[in-house]
């Protein structure tokens, strides 16, 4: 399955701002590494490389998902496939976060935190006003103004009484 070209520059503008993230990353760790605080080596960029492919892997999915159910009639067998993706995907990841704890060639936390950077780069977009979610066309609303309104509710009911007094 082809990606549409809409879903296409989303991936990509996602799988750049990881990519930015995780070489934000390198430089703090880079500089904490410099003071004594963390070990920067090739744990931190391998773990980071792996866990900014499965962040990646995560939207495309949700990308090819999306675009698949689309065109399905029944709600309910969109319903099911959405959650499958969703339950897998979700799997995927706690799968990657166990592996990357477990396994002694990868830094945990340089490993996980990429999992975090597709929502940093939506939020970035969102705030910089560069990603707008689509917002249903709203109905027109006739704004005209009459010449000659008719008395209000509280007049036609009681023209003769006076407000104001007690």
């Amino acid at each position: 399955m082809k990606l549409q070209p809409e879903s296409k520059k989303e991936l990509l503008r996602i799988a750049g701002g990881t990519a930015f993230c995780t070489a934000i990353m390198w430089v703090l760790f880079a500089a904490l590494h410099l003071v004594g605080w963390v070990k920067f080596n090739y744990t931190v960029v391998l773990g980071s490389l792996v866990g900014a492919a499965v962040a990646i892997g995560n939207f495309a999915g949700i990308c090819f998902v999306v675009q698949k159910i689309i065109d399905e009639p029944d709600e309910k067998r969109r319903k099911a496939t959405l959650q499958l993706s969703y339950n897998s995907r979700m799997l995927l990841q706690a799968l990657w976060v166990v592996v990357a704890v477990a396994a002694p060639c990868f830094q945990p936390f340089a490993s996980v935190l990429p999992l975090f950077f597709p929502r940093v780069t939506i939020y970035y977009l969102q705030i910089t006003g560069k990603y707008k979610p689509l917002t249903p066309k709203a109905e027109p609303v006739d704004v005209s103004v009459e010449d000659d309104p008719g008395p209000a509710d509280a007049q036609q009911s009681a023209p003769d009484e006076k407000g104001g007094e007690t």
